[in-house]
């Protein structure tokens, strides 16, 4: 087997021809066209004629299937062709301002042409959240596809990392970001052999958290230690921000952000302007607006600049995988992958890079900077030897056999905590997770901070969770293709729990408050009507579900007595819409838990 270049044309081609197809291994062809597919300037983007359709349209048109561990998006069949497509949900931050600029931006993404960005067909919204219809891309992930083969070149790392920069390139040229790639976010558009590479995730989950979470919002630091208690994260936090498979292809910038104290974050910049005194008059102040204006038309991306650079971060580290199998900070437990990227505190250990060329190890050098400013930019990142030139000084022949062994602990590690995750907030009421975190730091001796899954797996057997463990185990079975161990940090995995956990409960509570409401076009409306709020409360008992999840005693007392509505309407009056409802029902539910928690008899 050996690598083929060739140039028919403008085009640059990187072609691995198996010397045998007998063991019916996949191969890896890839295309990198080298031209960039522009869309419309920003500034000529009509918002308006890119209707969101009502989400009752959307059960007319699609029927959903249920996410797979491979594949954590639904999938759709288009009831008239049948037709198969991808769903990517994301629930709306709270505030209108921010919910603006999310459809915005969604709007702006919908409008890109780029080959290496999945088309974004249909746009539907509730007064919940925003969903995307996608293309279907089922070609598997990077991982998938190289772990498929028995050959890995060098080579094929500089292709896959260009059609990542390309992808990149396309959304930065018109004022768009990601802010936390990974490899997951990227799919094959199919299983043949020339199929481009696709982003599939456009990280609208890291983008309302941010967002949300303003100066005065009250919320905690999203990434401060973790412990067994219910923290108040916003709203439209997502696991991805703490799973630690998906933390360590973070930016240190982005860690800073989420980790910033509120009451120290910086005002906008017209306020800190104002307030310098460099103003000299009002023609000044106005002439100053419209700069700010003209700005913001042309780069409304909910006010993230930051996040540029941090794309190239990202695609640096998935590049140090792509080359030796592992990730550039990866360790046992989140705190230490974090301290890790904060201090730039990554090598290239000479057992697995012995055979990976010196332009190699300079790219991703040159991404991997603490200080955004000094990092390549996406132009000058695909100006870099190694991507320019595809890799042409690496030494011929596949990548150490080490390389597949890393590769595979590595996704085995990231399958697992996923799949853990999913089914403890399945099974276990927010008490019952918050009980079992305890328990997970008592079988920790050794104070670690991290547990085998096979540890995890007795902790639950002895706490009476067998019913999980056979959950787990059955998982286990049909999704794991890949032997061996691994750690997992309990702390980071229960808070991804948790935050799974409430997204189930805003679902049951969405869909009977839907059913209740006296307007049953409510699913349809972006505002929010209380009049359904009440008639919600008058048929649906939410202390219930509350007391199942451990809050027994300070949600339940809000119902009792002769002020059914009282409490509740002093505590929504300022209510915008459902994302506010449950922002504070969320915050409610933590309170009492932890309360209850606390007044819990101590088993030691």
């Amino acid at each position: 087997m050996g690598a083929q270049f060739c140039s028919p044309g403008d085009e640059a081609v990187l072609q691995l021809v198996a010397s045998s197809d007998i063991d019916g291994l996949a191969k890896l062809n890839l295309k990198s066209s080298g031209t960039y597919n522009a869309s419309l300037p920003v500034a000529q983007v009509d918002l308006d004629a890119r209707n969101f359709q009502p989400m009752s349209a959307f059960n007319e048109h699609f029927e959903a299937q249920e996410p797979t561990l491979q594949d954590p998006f639904a999938l759709l069949v288009r009831h008239s062709s049948g037709s198969v497509q991808r769903l990517q949900k994301c629930r709306k931050p709270v505030g209108k301002d921010c919910q603006d600029m999310l459809r915005a931006h969604v709007a702006r993404l919908q409008a890109q042409s780029s080959e290496g960005i999945a088309r974004i067909v249909e746009v539907y919204e509730d007064s919940r959240s925003i969903s995307l219809v996608l293309e279907h891309c089922n070609g598997g992930t990077l991982q998938d596809r190289i772990l498929q083969r028995h050959f890995f070149a060098e080579q094929e790392s500089a292709m896959l990392v260009r059609h990542m920069l390309e992808t990149v390139q396309a959304l930065h040229r018109v004022g768009l970001y990601h802010g936390h790639l990974t490899p997951d976010c990227f799919r094959f558009h199919s299983d043949q052999a020339h199929a481009p590479l696709k982003l599939v995730d456009f990280g609208l989950e890291l983008k309302a958290c941010l967002c949300e979470r303003s100066p005065d919002s009250g919320h905690e630091q999203i990434l401060a230690p973790s412990k067994a208690t219910a923290r108040d994260w916003p709203r439209s936090s997502s696991p991805h921000l703490f799973e630690a498979c998906k933390v360590v292809f973070c930016a240190p910038e982005v860690f800073q952000h989420m980790k910033a104290e509120t009451e120290g974050a910086p005002a906008d910049f017209t306020s800190s302007w104002i307030q310098s005194g460099t103003e000299k008059d009002m023609l000044d102040l106005q002439l100053l607006s419209q700069a700010i204006d003209v700005h913001l038309e042309q780069n409304q991306d909910l006010g993230m600049d930051f996040l540029i650079q941090a794309d190239i971060w990202s695609v640096g580290a998935i590049a140090f995988l792509l080359l030796c199998g592992y990730p550039p900070f990866f360790a046992p437990c989140r705190s230490a992958i974090i301290s890790r990227v904060e201090k730039i505190e990554f090598s290239f250990d000479p057992p697995f890079w012995s055979k990976i060329s010196e332009e190699a190890k300079d790219f991703v050098q040159r991404c991997l900077r603490g200080a955004p400013s000094q990092r390549l930019n996406v132009e000058e990142a695909l100006q870099h030897p190694w991507i320019h030139k595809l890799a042409d000084t690496a030494p011929s022949g596949p990548m150490l056999p080490s390389f597949a062994l890393n590769l595979r602990r590595f996704y085995r590690t990231s399958i697992i905590e996923v799949l853990v995750a999913r089914s403890l907030a399945k099974h276990l009421s927010y008490k019952a997770s918050l009980e079992l975190q305890l328990e997970c730091e008592q079988a920790d001796k050794m104070k670690c901070g991290f547990l085998t899954s096979a540890d995890l797996r007795q902790v639950l057997q002895a706490s009476g969770h067998s019913d999980i463990v056979e959950a787990i185990g059955s998982c286990f079975a049909r999704h794991l293709k890949h032997a061996g161990e691994s750690y997992l940090d309990y702390n980071a995995l229960f808070d991804s729990v948790r935050l799974r956990r409430e997204a189930l409960l805003e679902e049951e509570i969405w869909q009977a408050f839907v059913k209740h409401a006296t307007d049953q076009e409510i699913s349809t409306d972006r505002e929010f009507h209380r009049s359904d709020l009440e008639t919600f409360f008058e048929a649906f008992d939410l202390s219930k579900v509350c007391g199942r999840e451990g809050a027994q005693d300070g949600i339940r007392s809000l119902w009792e007595g002769g002020v059914k509505y009282k409490e509740w309407r002093e505590i929504f009056q300022s209510t915008e819409d459902f994302g506010s409802f449950m922002k504070e029902l969320l915050q409610q539910l933590r309170s009492s838990v932890n309360q209850s928690l606390a007044n819990a008899p101590n088993k030691e």
